[in-house]
């Protein structure tokens, strides 16, 4: 008799394998809803990565205009610093200019040297002679009014009087910008040397006298209570042009320097993209310098010529190296005499201000 054949655990395993299973898949209902969740968050991690890289862009861009500002100024302030410094005295009295190293044979004082009177509509002040024709470039006896140690003019490119040789980069000097002019000696020795302007400084008789000269020919021993110094004479202002960028503005310095068998005014680029330079000058109360900077006047005040500087105030406008489609800048800019407001394509560049007040260590004591 043989045992019937049962399925039934096979049937029921076909069963089991039949029957849906709960976590398998997804409708199409909810495909579609989490594809645009997705969606959205990529989107909005697209935004704010583009948000985010364009503020990256505009600090970057802000801090290097700042950067650019801050290198210029670094650049000015230690001839601003150190203007008046004459070796072993800050007293610019004591100067005179001699020839061939004779102590005997002075060719003029410190109050002949100078440019006096300053301001434009006086008589044109004497030329010093016996001075390389460089001296005179800039103005007569530019190079050698140590009685000044700042000196600037306002709102425009006007150096000393009767310049011959003097001009802006390319001749194009920025419109409406003011230049500035500091006096002092390198604080290290050198040599002499012919054919650069020089001062020999005496500790015994730095507060009687002291001698200048340009031929090379050293009125005295150097040690360390002799020494001589290279003449420093440095103006800046600004140019419209760039090196190699036309029309794109840069901070620029005049140089007293040694050119083969005279004296030059070599002219160098300190900083592109500065469009303005802004100068005040500090003074004391009076006439009488009493230590204290109690007031700032513009560069062409009747009043600078009798009163003893103390101080100077520096700004700089910097503006970008290339426009900004995204930016426009419709701020107005006042400092000093300057009231400045972008107009045209001007609009599109970023700017910064800057400004700084800086003493003179060695102003004139009374």
């Amino acid at each position: 008799m043989s045992t019937p054949l049962t399925v039934h655990g096979s049937s029921r395993r076909s069963a089991a394998v039949r029957a849906p299973w709960p976590g398998n898949g997804f409708t199409l209902l909810e495909l579609m809803i989490a594809l645009a969740i997705g969606a959205i968050a990529v989107l909005v991690s697209l935004t704010l990565f583009a948000r985010t890289r364009e503020v990256y862009r505009i600090n970057e861009q802000v801090a290097r205009l700042q950067e650019h500002g801050r290198l210029a100024m670094a650049v000015i302030q230690p001839d601003v610093e150190l203007a008046g410094f004459y070796g072993f005295t800050r007293s610019p009295q004591t100067v005179r200019l001699i020839r061939s190293g004779d102590r005997e044979n002075v060719i003029a004082s410190a109050e002949q040297l100078r440019q006096f009177p300053l301001l434009p509509g006086g008589a044109a002040p004497v030329a010093i002679e016996g001075l390389p024709a460089g001296a005179h470039a800039c103005g007569v006896n530019f190079a050698v009014d140590v009685w000044t140690p700042a000196q600037a003019s306002n709102n425009t490119f006007a150096l000393g009087r009767a310049a011959t040789a003097c001009n802006p980069y390319q001749g194009r000097a920025q419109a409406g910008a003011d230049t500035l002019t500091l006096r002092r000696v390198e604080t290290q020795a050198v040599t002499a040397e012919a054919n650069r302007l020089q001062l020999y400084a005496s500790l015994n008789t730095s507060q009687s006298a002291q001698w200048m000269f340009a031929d090379g020919n050293a009125p005295g021993p150097q040690d360390q209570h002799h020494r001589v110094h290279n003449v420093v004479v440095r103006t800046y202002y600004v140019a419209r042009d760039s090196v190699g960028r036309r029309d794109f503005p840069a901070l620029r310095v005049k140089s007293l320097t040694r050119s083969g068998a005279g004296l030059v005014f070599d002219d160098e680029e300190v900083m592109s993209g500065v469009e303005d330079l802004q100068v005040q000058l500090g003074v004391g109360a009076d006439a009488s310098f009493n230590g204290r900077a109690v007031r700032y006047l513009d560069p062409d005040s009747p009043e600078l010529p009798w009163l003893e500087i103390v101080a100077v105030r520096v700004w700089l406008r910097v503006r970008a190296d290339a426009p900004d489609v995204s930016f426009e800048d419709d701020r107005v800019y006042q400092y000093a005499d300057v009231e400045f407001t972008p107009q045209g394509p001007e609009r599109s560049f970023r700017r910064v201000l800057m400004s700084r007040t800086i003493t003179l260590r060695n102003a004139r004591p009374s």
